[in-house]
């Protein structure tokens, strides 16, 4: 299995490789990677090392990284990506943080990258299985931590035969941190016990962001009234959803909304003007298209309610940067794979919509205010809940530094 783990790896190389005469990802991909052994020499220091495969991850381990900042200030941080999304991403929201891409995975690779890394311990963020990566931390006795894991019974570790080789990474790590009961039982079952349930390190990020100071002239023009919605993350998918919400909101409602992709959404549905973030005109528009990056998560607490787009596609988009403003979210069908949202929802605390339900909702449960007044206390009491798991992280993981 290892023999055909290792052509596959290098296939994948020449595939990229190939892809990188057209595809620009690809070629980014590629050129992050050459002649990066040279950016930094061995290191004398033990580093700190998180690796995450893409923004979403980086953004899970923010919380985490800050409090080991704290922790171990003599020891320097490293943060290595996958993709180049991610690492462009910190590059410039982050510049003072040391960044790289992760190498292939070959055992050589590997081995020189370790040794330049020198790690005092590291956290890979939820998903990210590479075999010699983790066999060398491993081998190495390096504390090694897989972080906001979330595991599901379809996965390839819980197939018999095929997932022998799988699952034999699982024991390389140090110990899991799972989000849930239910991948700390499907764990066990294949006989990995190191495994402790302490949830999604999401929660602590969306914290940090509610207390952060926020203004923005733009965005405070136009939120001068105290009946906003707010539409984020949403795809051409979620359109006839907003339609519906559109009508039935009163005409004094300010309408924002944050594509996914600004290039790629269609805005010739909206039968009104609209000015928007890099085009604000003369601010009597009631709706305004949020066509920057960077700024939803904190846009969001100007909001009287929210929709987050996603779930009429291959899934809904962070629903916890709404939630810690206690506010009602509405979802798409498409989050089952998603913990939180099928939490709030359960909880009463998020709604599935479709074309046809849209307008009870709206009457029956956001605008009722004591409905309204019981959501803010049941959101604030799920909220809180889960928060400080960083903390709760690092009490454990200081157990096996101690060793």
């Amino acid at each position: 299995m290892i023999f055909i783990y290792n052509i596959g790896i290098r296939l994948y190389y020449l595939a990229i490789l190939i892809a990188s005469l057209w595809n620009e990802k690809a070629r980014k991909w590629i050129q992050g990677r050459r002649g990066q052994q040279n950016l930094f020499s061995v290191s004398a220091q033990k580093n700190i090392w998180f690796h995450c495969a893409s923004v979403g991850e980086f953004e899970q381990a923010l919380p985490l990284l800050s409090l080991c900042c704290t922790l171990y200030p003599e020891s320097p941080i490293l943060t290595t990506f996958y993709s180049p999304s991610g690492y462009e991403y910190a590059l410039k929201k982050y510049p003072d943080l040391r960044i790289a891409f992760l190498p292939l995975d070959t055992p050589s690779a590997m081995q020189d990258f370790i040794v330049r890394v020198n790690p005092k311990m590291v956290f890979i963020i939820k998903y990210e299985f590479w075999y010699h990566l983790l066999k060398q931390l491993h081998r190495q006795k390096i504390p090694l931590f897989l972080v906001a894991g979330i595991f599901r019974k379809d996965q390839l570790f819980f197939n018999g035969i095929l997932g022998a080789f799988p699952r034999k990474m699982l024991h390389f790590f140090s110990h899991i941190f799972v989000q849930n009961e239910q991948s700390k039982i499907l764990l066990n079952g294949i006989g990995v016990q190191q495994v402790s349930v302490a949830g999604d390190t999401r929660f602590d990020r969306v914290a940090e962001n509610k207390q952060a100071d926020f203004v923005d002239p733009s965005i405070e023009q136009f939120v001068s009234t105290d009946t906003i919605f707010v539409a984020g993350s949403v795809w051409n998918s979620d359109i006839p959803v907003l339609k519906r919400i559109l009508s039935s909101l009163p005409a004094d409602w300010k309408v924002l909304i944050a594509p996914h992709e600004v290039g790629h959404f269609d805005t010739t549905w909206i039968a009104e003007p609209i000015s928007s973030y890099q085009n604000p005109g003369d601010g009597s528009a009631r709706i305004f298209l949020l066509d920057i990056v960077g700024i939803l998560s904190k846009v969001y607490r100007y909001a009287n309610f929210v929709y987050v787009g996603g779930g009429f596609g291959k899934g809904i988009h962070n629903i916890l940067e709404p939630a810690i403003y206690l506010k009602p979210v509405l979802i798409g069908p498409n989050f089952a794979k998603f913990q939180e949202a099928v939490e709030l929802v359960a909880a009463g605390c998020a709604f599935v919509v479709n074309t046809e339900n849209i307008d009870f909702l709206i009457k029956n449960e956001l605008f009722d205010k004591i409905k309204r007044e019981q959501l803010e206390i049941k959101m604030n009491a799920y909220m809180s809940a889960n928060t400080n798991l960083s903390e709760k992280i690092m009490v454990y993981v200081s157990r096996y530094l101690d060793k």
